[in-house]
């Protein structure tokens, strides 16, 4: 089964949620949605489903009667068109996007050393993604984005969120040893991600860790060990 495949898999399950938990989790969806979004909308929709959910639990402890099963119907039904129009928020919500292009420094800036050097590693970085982009292979062989491997090329201090180790995370970008762990343990499991908005939505890393380094940060297919 291909990585997309298996991603495929994965969304319908998830759209699927509320009839796969016989309605018990209908909201869920709707409210991971807003969690990822923080649209009102899905906040509203979220709750009124926890509050038939509720209601359905309440009815069925009682007597199952007609008003019971209208219930259950609405909320799978309800639940699932929630969650196919939830996807695209839950999905692709908070994308860590590669950096904007950043406008050139001022001329009497641009000749201070330590603006200099932070030009010159814009420079490298840019180079290094260009290579990433037209030729994989390469990239792969220069080590783009592994702090945690020897490497002859410098590429600016890019970091590859698909392949580098928990080593390299602590090293490069200074992240908690625990956090780096579960990320790299939970990303070699899944195989990578695919996107930017798949890393966002799925990885389970607060987005400010993300955003903070986003300028240093690519994301290259990932390879097993």
């Amino acid at each position: 089964m291909t990585s997309r495949a298996g991603r495929a898999i994965g969304h319908g399950l998830w759209i699927l949620i509320p009839v796969l938990s016989f309605t018990l989790l209908s909201w869920l969806p709707a409210t991971q949605a807003w969690w990822r979004s923080r649209k009102p909308i899905w906040l509203v929709i979220g709750l009124l489903l926890l509050v038939g959910t509720v209601t359905f639990v309440v009815s069925m402890g009682t007597s199952y009667d007609a008003f019971t099963g209208m219930l259950f119907l609405l909320l799978a039904i309800g639940g699932v068109i929630a969650a196919v129009f939830a996807r695209q928020d839950f999905f692709g919500a908070r994308p860590a996007a590669a950096p904007a292009p950043r406008p050139a420094a001022p001329a009497r800036i641009a000749t201070d050393p330590a603006v200099q050097a932070v030009l010159q590693l814009r420079e490298l970085r840019s180079r290094a993604r260009e290579i990433a982009a037209n030729d994989l292979a390469m990239a792969y062989e220069l080590a783009i984005g592994r702090p945690d491997l020897p490497a002859t090329y410098d590429d600016g201090g890019l970091v590859d969120l698909n392949n580098v180790s928990a080593d390299g995370l602590v090293s490069a970008l200074t992240w908690d040893r625990a956090v780096a762990e579960v990320y790299v343990s939970a990303r070699d499991l899944r195989g990578g991600y695919a996107s930017w908005d798949e890393l966002g939505a799925l990885s389970g890393l607060e987005p400010s860790l993300v955003e903070r380094d986003a300028e240093r940060l690519i994301l290259l297919p990932w390879r097993s060990r």
